[in-house]
């Protein structure tokens, strides 16, 4: 399961993101928690189809290293000044933020 941005917010828990990254990013979205929240799940979805994490790995150990490629990314690139998804255009066709394995 996604972990919710509130809950990377405090250091007891089992999920690796950089110290200050959850709130960093709601505040990309003006303080409104729960669009943040669906962007965040929208972007470990896409991070756990890339190389970022192992192919050997499903479940629980899949998820935590999505967490951890995704917040990194997300706080250590430019897209820490804005949210990918918020980026996105509306429509079927996405922007190719994300390259999705076999789709190279």
């Amino acid at each position: 399961m996604i972990p919710h941005l509130q809950d990377l917010c405090f250091r007891r828990n089992s999920f690796e993101v950089p110290d200050g990254f959850a709130h960093s990013f709601v505040k990309l979205h003006a303080e409104d928690w729960r669009t943040a929240q669906a962007h965040w799940e929208k972007i470990v979805e896409l991070v756990l189809d890339t190389d970022a994490v192992e192919r050997s790995v499903s479940g629980n150990r899949a998820v935590h290293q999505a967490v951890r490629a995704a917040a990194i990314l997300l706080s250590r690139t430019d897209l820490c000044h804005k949210c990918p998804i918020c980026r996105l255009p509306s429509g079927p066709q996405g922007s190719g933020y994300a390259t999705r394995r076999g789709s190279e």
